[in-house]
C-alpha cells in the first residue's frame, strides 16, 4: 500500500511537471501549484506524524500516527487551495470597475438585443426541431 502510494505521488508530480512542460497555460500551472500545495501538506502532516514517535516506548505500534498526520495535512492542503481558489474568483470580480458612460437606457439598450438573440436562437432551435421532411 505504501509503495503504491508513493508510486502514485512520484507519477502525478512527473505528469504535471511534464504537462507544464508541454504548454505554458495558466490553468495548468494553477492545478500544479495546487497539487504540489497539497502534496507539501501532506508531507508536512506525515512529519508532524513521525515525529510524535519519540514520545512512545515502542514506536513500532503507532505507525498509524504518520499516515493520520498525512492525512490531517492533506486535508488542510485542500481546504487552503479551496479557499485561495474561491477568492480569486471574488478578487476578479472586485477587480472590475464598471463603465461610466453606461448609463440606464444603455444598459435597457443592451438587455433588450440580448432578449433578441436569445429568442432567435431559441426560435431557430424549434424550428429546426419540428422541421420534418419526407
Amino acid at each position: 500500500m505504501k509503495r503504491w502510494f508513493s508510486a502514485f505521488i512520484c507519477f502525478q508530480l512527473l505528469l504535471l511537471n511534464f504537462a507544464s512542460a508541454q504548454s505554458e497555460d495558466d490553468i495548468i500551472k494553477n492545478t500544479q501549484q495546487d497539487m504540489l500545495t497539497v502534496v507539501a501538506a501532506g508531507a508536512g502532516g506525515a512529519i508532524l506524524g513521525l515525529s510524535t514517535l519519540s514520545f512512545y516506548e515502542t514506536p513500532s505500534k503507532s505507525i498509524r500516527n504518520i499516515w493520520t498526520g498525512a492525512a490531517i495535512g492533506i486535508i488542510a492542503g485542500v481546504i487552503f487551495v479551496a479557499y485561495n481558489s474561491a477568492q480569486k474568483g471574488s478578487e476578479d470580480l472586485v477587480g472590475k470597475v464598471p463603465s461610466k458612460n453606461f448609463s440606464t437606457l444603455d444598459r435597457l439598450a443592451w438587455h433588450q438585443d440580448e432578449v433578441l438573440k436569445y429568442e432567435t436562437r431559441s426560435a431557430e432551435l424549434s424550428s429546426n426541431l419540428f422541421n420534418l421532411s419526407f
